[in-house]
């Protein structure tokens, strides 16, 4: 924990998505927006460290001029956007894949793999997300990605030996979900991260944003204590501890509030702006 007030030189600031900058999934604030150009202006880069697969990064971010790289499953896959292609990659063996498939086709879930920058999901699962699977509706606005559709998950690991940047489950019921998360905590190779209080992300073991947010610096040539995060949730700890300076919305759970350098406003009231004006940009 460094002193908050300290004179700091961010080179590039790594932020959160959901719960942590956009507002209601798919909208940027207009104080965000600009804190963002404010620090382009600084010759700070401003890369998004998500959950989310590459293809649903929202337009509001990836239609700004100046966001170029991003980190995206969860430190799975790291893109430059500007030339639409991959730099770094921390990927699930196939064989890790179908461990996990294995435990999945024993219940009636929705599954995701997120492969190439895009989602992976057996045919008619979003058709179904809100009868059998229970979806909530504040859930919804997650089954308007642009999907790969295959009739059996298990066949298309066998067949395309897909290597998963990250398997997703959005939503899981509360009657299965401690079952499942026992059996995946038994299996070996694989990390289990949270980004809300009912779904369960699966990235290869020792794979997070921090390590992604490592990778990108290496290839930037940024000093990662130059660095600058901001989250809110599990899936967020990694990069908070690997960042100079961690940031955390209020609304964020407790475990990241432990290791920030400073609590700033919820991000309903654009807690990332005010992290990035008063630790960046001073």
């Amino acid at each position: 924990m460094e002193n908050t007030e300290a004179k700091r030189n961010i080179k590039l600031i790594a932020f959160d998505l959901d719960g942590t900058t956009l507002h209601g999934f798919a909208e940027l604030s207009e104080r965000n927006r600009r804190a963002m150009e404010k620090a382009n202006d600084a010759d700070i880069l401003v890369v998004p460290a998500t959950g989310r697969v590459r293809n649903f990064i929202p337009p509001c971010l990836t239609e700004l001029p100046f966001i170029r790289y991003a980190i995206t499953s969860n430190g799975g896959a790291v893109w430059d956007i500007l030339e639409n292609k991959v730099l770094c990659t921390d990927l699930i063996p196939t064989e890790t894949a179908l461990e996990v498939q294995k435990i999945f086709d024993d219940y009636e879930l929705y599954v995701e793999y997120y492969v190439h920058g895009r989602g992976v999901t057996k045919r008619g699962n979003p058709d179904k997300a809100r009868t059998v699977f229970g979806f909530p509706e504040e859930k919804y606005y997650f089954l308007t990605k642009d999907y790969t559709f295959t009739d059996n998950l298990s066949a298309y690991l066998k067949e395309t030996h897909a290597e998963p940047e990250k398997i997703n489950m959005m939503f899981i019921p509360e009657s299965v979900r401690p079952e499942i998360l026992a059996r995946l905590q038994k299996l070996g190779g694989i990390e289990l991260t949270f980004s809300n209080v009912d779904n369960i992300e699966i990235n290869k073991k020792g794979c997070d944003k921090g390590t992604a947010l490592y990778s990108l610096c290496k290839v930037l040539g940024i000093d990662p204590k130059n660095t600058m995060a901001a989250g809110d949730n599990g899936n967020d700890l990694g990069m908070l501890k690997a960042a100079g300076f961690a940031a955390v919305v209020g609304n964020g759970i407790e475990e990241a509030k432990v290791i920030a350098d400073a609590v700033v406003a919820p991000c309903i009231e654009d807690g990332f702006a005010e992290a990035v004006e008063r630790f960046a940009l001073r």
